[in-house]
């Protein structure tokens, strides 16, 4: 009979096995009935009028006392719910004295001693359906019985200390398909490569492997440098599994001179093939794996890919990540203070659906080891402040395990906004890649961004539509972001190295924050080497005639060029970089000769020239003048109410009044010819909110009657909330299932999380 223990388990984990069992054991489906905190069931059985009620009671640390304080509470719940039967599980080892006593706390009527069930009842439960325990390959996996085992096996391959290592880790893991697709790759292939971004469990997972086997029989061979110790150790007719972590590791991928290495990791992988007693383990980092497979092209025609099984973030679903977050804080030595900051208020949900959420990020938020310098009062901001920039976790990877190539890649990528299809980033990378080459001095190569995609793809990019990338995740974002922060030469090179001024605006963009002030010290130390490519850029044709006649626009406005322009000389450089204002401002006046103003941007412009008091207020004052006469005779012939209110809001000074009688004039038009369109595309009552205050702003600042308007917007109003309200009544089954599922979701994880304040002294 099996002889665990059950402490490598979390309370849902024995509340999984235990149903589990019981449904095996008795053959009927045990429902879960988790109607709310401290509901006092768990499982239950209902035929008829009989009902059966379980309940599973784990108390790892408090023990015998612990349960039997919380049964005194419990009682009360089950003479509440009458059941016909009560059946009470729990991990605490109980002797037939301490049955009775249960059975006295809860009450005869309800509970009977062999309805109480404890390790030992489990066990034989697990001994007469070894399918159960099989399916569990957690209960084994981090069982002392099984760590003795391997310790046994380890010993002989002086790996002790890596057992004991994932005997720990094992407790925390979560369950998902990867771990029984590895294993099957490994009973047929006898070789599993474990692909993946950083920081995703590619390691945890090849840990595990390599323990399952250890507990089999196998001994285990740590390759720490390359494949000639793996080599040397092999031992035909014995039970053997290799493991070698990071086997495509930054030095071996990407040394050109070790062709040798590439022959012998292949000749190694078909020696381990060929023989049935060997398994090997390979863990690698996406981005090097086809880095290598880009670099050599024994690697391209082996057939790697075959026996690669690849981890993402999109596999983990909700009830998954709530299940790592919560492991890792049932088995961590993280203080009760800290682990109560994140009950308070349900702010693990938080942790939980977050974006950026990241099995290591979990691994660094709940060990104390780490957290000792943050003051409990302060780890919830601590918590927050990791979320929002867990960039660490790819900057090494960014910094030394991928080329220059890769790296131009992914600069020209945060340049395009994170998301760009393949032309835009074919003419992005290259004048960034040619910049930077030239600049720090590295070769290039006509494939470079073949070879750059290729290492970067499914480890800091995915494919985004036909042909396009795009991050892989925010948290890619907030590296490229630090990148650029903390070495802003980097930004330099993105301004300098720009295709389109759309690249210009979105470095300005990081450059403006308030986390950009490096950036904007940089650009302003390089402006003579800025200037002429914002220069170059700006004058740059937007007018694109397409085939058949049509004509396309591309990148920013002339005037939102202009706008960049001049915050840039006010905030960096009024000398060069204010010397491009004039020449910007006279390509503007050129294109309104054959092009329409853009209203909103025109407003944009201004409103920069107002806040620009670095640069000469004379000039500054004629162009706008003109730049707001033309945006004004623009809305003469027509625009929609939020050009008119935002040119409104520039409308000041000693032609006011001329300017509101242009105004009035356009809001006469709007009222006859706009107006309706803009009610037409009303979709929320956000929106029909928004299009009465511009109303009673015209009202307000023009004079104008516009009492019929708001009338026909309140009436239309109305209309859209009566059909929603009917669309929700009707809803369609499916959006209600999967409304409910989040809800059950949810309402599961609360309750989980809730078992964490239950088992304390």
């Amino acid at each position: 009979m099996p002889e665990y223990d059950f402490h490598q388990l979390s309370p849902h984990d024995l509340e999984v096995l235990t149903r589990d069992l019981f449904q095996a054991s008795w053959d009927i489906n045990l429902e879960s009935f988790k109607t709310g905190r401290d509901s006092g069931i768990d499982f239950r059985y209902a035929s008829g009028p009989s009902k059966m009620i379980v309940q599973v009671k784990h108390y790892l640390r408090t023990g015998l006392k612990g349960l039997m304080r919380d049964l005194k509470k419990e009682a009360i719940k089950v003479r509440r719910l009458k059941p016909s039967r009560y059946v009470l599980v729990t991990s605490v080892p109980l002797s037939p004295l301490n049955k009775d006593a249960i059975v006295g706390v809860i009450g005869g009527d309800y509970l009977k001693p062999h309805d109480v069930f404890g390790p030992d009842d489990l066990n034989n439960l697990i001994g007469q359906h070894p399918e159960v325990e099989g399916q569990h390959y957690k209960l084994w996996l981090a069982s002392r019985a099984v760590l003795d085992r391997v310790i046994h096996n380890s010993a002989l391959t002086r790996s002790e200390f890596k057992a004991r290592q994932v005997y720990q880790l094992a407790r925390r893991y979560v369950a998902n398909e990867a771990y029984p697709k590895a294993l099957k790759m490994l009973a047929e292939e006898r070789v599993a490569i474990i692909a993946g971004p950083p920081g995703v469990g590619k390691t945890t997972l090849a840990d595990l492997l390599l323990y399952s086997h250890l507990e089999q029989g196998y001994q285990a061979v740590l390759i720490e440098r390359d494949v000639r110790e793996g080599e040397e150790l092999f031992q035909p007719g014995i039970r053997q599994i290799f493991y070698f972590d990071d086997f495509m590791g930054a030095t071996f991928a990407g040394d050109r001179t070790q062709n040798a290495n590439d022959r012998a990791l292949l000749n190694f992988i078909a020696m381990v093939r060929a023989t049935p007693d060997a398994r090997l383990v390979l863990t690698t980092r996406e981005h090097v794996f086809s880095q290598a497979l880009g670099r050599s092209e024994r690697f391209r025609h082996a057939g790697l890919r075959d026996f690669r099984v690849v981890l993402n973030m999109p596999s983990y679903t909700t009830i998954q990540r709530a299940r790592i977050l919560y492991n890792h804080l049932h088995f961590s030595d993280l203080p009760t203070a800290y682990q109560n900051k994140l009950l308070e208020d349900e702010f693990y949900m938080r942790i939980v659906k977050h974006e950026k959420f990241n099995p290591r990020l979990i691994e660094w938020l709940s060990s104390y080891r780490r957290l000792k310098h943050v003051p409990v009062e302060k780890y919830r901001e601590f918590v927050n402040n990791l979320l929002r920039d867990p960039s660490e976790i790819w900057r090494h990877a960014y910094d030394e395990e991928i080329s220059e190539a890769g790296r131009s890649v992914l600069l020209s990528i945060r340049t395009l906004g994170g998301q760009c299809g393949g032309r835009a980033l074919e003419n992005a990378f290259e004048p960034l890649h040619a910049h930077r080459a030239s600049r720090y001095n590295f070769s290039t190569r006509p494939d470079d961004l073949r070879t750059g995609i290729r290492e970067v793809v499914n480890s800091f990019i995915k494919p985004w539509g036909p042909h396009g990338f795009e991050v892989i995740d925010p948290s890619v974002l907030d590296l490229l972001n630090a990148v650029a922060r903390d070495t802003p030469d980097n930004a330099v090179d993105m301004v300098q190295g720009a295709a389109s001024f759309g690249q210009i605006e979105q470095i300005w963009g990081l450059a403006k924050t308030e986390e950009g002030a490096a950036i904007r010290s940089a650009l302003k130390d390089k402006s003579d080497r800025i200037a002429p490519t914002i220069a170059r850029l700006a004058d740059r044709r937007r007018r694109v005639n397409m085939e058949g006649g049509g004509v396309a626009y591309s990148g920013p406005s002339f005037e939102r060029r202009l706008a960049t322009v001049v915050n840039m000389a006010n905030l960096i450089d009024p000398s060069a970089i204010g010397a491009l204002v004039e020449p910007a401002y006279t390509r503007l006046i050129e294109e309104w000769k054959s092009e329409r103003p853009e209203i909103n941007d025109a407003v944009e412009l201004i409103r920069a020239m107002d806040a620009a008091s670095s640069l000469p207020q004379d000039s500054l004052s004629k162009m706008r003048g003109v730049v707001l006469k033309a945006a004004l005779e623009e809305a003469r012939t027509g625009c929609r109410s939020d050009e008119l209110r935002e040119l409104l809001g520039v409308v000041d000074g000693q032609d006011a009044g001329s300017e509101r009688a242009i105004a009035r004039e356009s809001f006469l038009r709007y009222q006859q010819n706009q107006f309706s369109d803009d009610l037409s595309e009303c979709r929320s009552r956000e929106q029909f909110s928004d299009l009465i205050e511009d109303l009673e702003l015209f009202r307000d600042q023009l004079g104008v009657n516009v009492q019929r308007m708001i009338q026909r917007v309140e009436e239309a109003n109305a209309e859209f909330e009566e059909q929603e309200d009917q669309y929700a009544d009707h809803m369609q089954d499916e959006w209600k299932e999967r409304y409910r599922a989040e809800r059950d979701d949810d309402r599961s994880i609360s309750e989980m999380f809730g078992s964490l304040r239950g088992d304390r002294a």
